[in-house]
């Protein structure tokens, strides 16, 4: 910010100069004093320049003058919310989308990790996803992927260096704010050179932070984590796991999305010693559309916090100053200009603030402001989404058409099982598993994860099959194939392009006919239910496999219909059919996952027999 800028600042909370907007009558969440008290608040340049308490200070009464006053008539004025972890991509709709849905619900930070498209199309599907972020009202804050590919020896379909990340970083100035989750555990515990210069490429970025991605991770391997100033980690599930963290110098994110419902398992934390929500926020991680406009998003998790016993106060701290001060987005980091400061509803800092009429967070905020511009009211978008840019639309142009998949026969998705052999034990909820090892087939279901960046295209070009059925020849190097256990499937199949994080295809179902279906349903992306031979139910996602082009509205219907399919074919609630499988090939949580190459162990990282 410049001097001139600065000066007007300055003479506008002097009252020198009229502010540009004055909220009064308003009833102040102050997450900085753990209280609520009545007052004003002036806003100039998109910065809050005055706050004055009517319990206590003797000016209130003349108050500002502004250009525009807003009467709050007696609603809670409290700051924006900031969602300190999450993939857009996840949520299956563009940046500039995410941001109309977002707003509606209070979040007007958002601190984005775009690991899933880079999987998918490398340092490209980086700078789509900031460049249509531009376009949006939100703050986007976008991390680095730290892990492309999430192992060293995934199939992903780009692989990023320190040194490529440092060439983008230093493109784009100012435009990647962090390093994103670390979740290559191995490579920071054997102090991997290449693993330590992707966290030391932190420093060019805006906060020279790096997030963490550490779960149940313990003992001497966390001290090993904490040492590289991994700031902190939403993976944790247990009220002493998530301490042994805090202990240990970190912040824990605590995750409510649409998977992973671990807010209401760590809450004891919290109402054991509520001092320690200062080291603790919210994060969505992976949120569906069809959730988000149902029940909210960082609001969703403040309404969960409550319900589970933690004060609202403390439950909006945690969804504003907590993550703000984690993420050095507060006072503590003194090279901050206003505009970039945040959390808190105080002068100095970015005007982002909500109006809510109670504390219950059953609805969306009654308005959301974004540096200082009304965005919207009573859950619906009034701001600005801008035109794409030729710069965007270049960009969108080189994520389609990212599903390169061999040939297959249906002898590929025809096997047995053999008794003892590892089975991935779903936990409805949760992202963990559990292997179970069963004597029989009994309530098990196939599942297998196909490549689809064009590794088996290649082989099969190059002759892996031979002379058997097509596909054969891949199994064990491009086809994984396994059991799973929980998915409660009869007769068809599940099928999506959508599997963390290398986002191979993911099939999981009782008979080789539909499974077969269902995968060359995919097409360009998507996920896809298969009957009787036939694509019952489809959602397209043609850009990088991931994401709609749609609006989140069109989105939600279309996740519920599938929903309402999946369930007709015996899935069972709570497990949601889509978010609940699209972790299924994860190997960077433990404890069972299948890779194209088999059933992966994550506590051992070896392939499981």
């Amino acid at each position: 910010m410049s001097q001139p800028e600065l000066a007007r600042l300055i003479d506008a909370a002097q009252g020198r100069m009229l502010a540009d907007t004055l909220f009064v009558n308003a009833r102040i969440v102050d997450v900085l004093g753990n209280r609520i008290a009545p007052g004003q608040v002036a806003v100039k340049d998109g910065v809050i320049v005055g706050v004055l308490f009517g319990d206590r200070e003797p000016d209130c009464a003349a108050g500002y003058e502004a250009h525009e006053v807003i009467d709050c008539q007696g609603r809670l004025l409290c700051p924006g919310f900031i969602d300190g972890h999450l993939h857009i991509e996840s949520s299956n709709i563009r940046p500039s989308e995410y941001a109309r849905l977002a707003l509606t619900r209070g979040t007007t930070t958002a601190i984005a990790d775009s690991h899933e498209i880079a999987n998918v199309c490398g340092l490209d599907g980086l700078a789509f996803m900031i460049e249509d972020g531009k376009r949006a009202p939100i703050s986007f804050k976008f991390m680095m992927p730290s892990c492309v590919p999430a192992l060293p020896d995934e199939q992903a379909g780009a692989t990023i260096s320190a040194a490529d990340m440092l060439e983008f970083i230093q493109a784009r100035p100012g435009e990647v704010f962090g390093l994103g989750e670390m979740m290559n555990l191995p490579g920071v515990f054997s102090a991997d050179p290449e693993t330590v210069a992707r966290i030391e490429a932190a420093k060019a970025t805006t906060s020279t932070l790096v997030d963490g991605h550490a779960p149940l991770v313990a003992g001497r391997d966390l001290n090993a984590y904490a040492t590289c100033g991994i700031i902190a980690d939403h993976e944790s599930t247990l009220p002493e796991e998530a301490l042994d963290k805090i202990s240990r110098g970190m912040y824990v994110m605590l995750r409510e999305g649409t998977c992973s419902h671990d807010l209401e398992n760590l809450s004891p934390l919290l109402l054991e010693n509520p001092m320690r929500a200062r080291r603790c926020c919210f994060a969505t991680d992976d949120r569906a559309p069809s959730d988000a406009l149902a029940s909210g998003m960082i609001d969703n998790a403040c309404r969960v916090a409550v319900e589970a016993g933690i004060d609202p106060i403390l439950a909006i701290s945690m969804a504003t100053l907590s993550t703000a001060e984690c993420m050095g987005l507060e006072h503590g980091a003194s090279t901050l200009s206003p505009l970039e400061r945040r959390g808190a509803i105080a002068p100095g800092h970015r005007a982002d603030m909500l109006l809510l009429d109670d504390l219950t967070f059953t609805a969306p905020p009654h308005a959301v402001f974004a540096a200082g511009s009304l965005v919207a009211r009573e859950g619906t978008f009034v701001g600005e989404i801008a035109p794409t840019t030729k710069e965007v639309e270049r960009l969108e142009a080189l994520l389609h058409s990212s599903v390169k998949l061999p040939q297959l026969s249906r002898d590929v998705f025809d096997y047995e099982f053999k008794p003892g052999e590892a089975v991935i034990d779903v936990i409805p909820g949760l992202a963990v598993t559990k292997t179970a090892r069963p004597d029989d087939d009994e309530g098990l279901r196939r599942i297998m994860l196909l490549e689809r960046h064009g590794r088996g295209v290649a082989a099969q070009a190059a002759g892996a099959d031979g002379e058997r059925p097509a596909g054969s020849g891949l199994i064990g190097k491009h086809i994984g194939r396994g059991w799973v256990r929980g998915f409660t499937i009869s007769g068809g199949a599940i099928a999506s392009s959508i599997g963390h994080d290398s986002h191979n295809i993911c099939v999981v179902g009782d008979n080789p006919d539909d499974m077969l279906a269902a995968v060359e349903g995919v097409g360009q992306g998507g996920f896809v239910i298969a009957r009787d031979g036939q694509v019952r139910v489809r959602m397209d996602l043609p850009l990088g496999g991931l994401m709609s082009d749609g609006t989140a509205e069109d989105v939600a219907q279309e996740h519920e219909a599938f929903v309402a399919e999946a369930r007709a074919l015996g899935i069972q609630e709570p497990l949601d059919p889509i978010m609940g499988m699209i972790f299924l090939p994860l190997p960077v949580i433990p404890e069972l996952r299948i890779r194209p190459e088999g059933m992966f162990d994550v506590t051992t990282f070896t392939y499981a027999q």
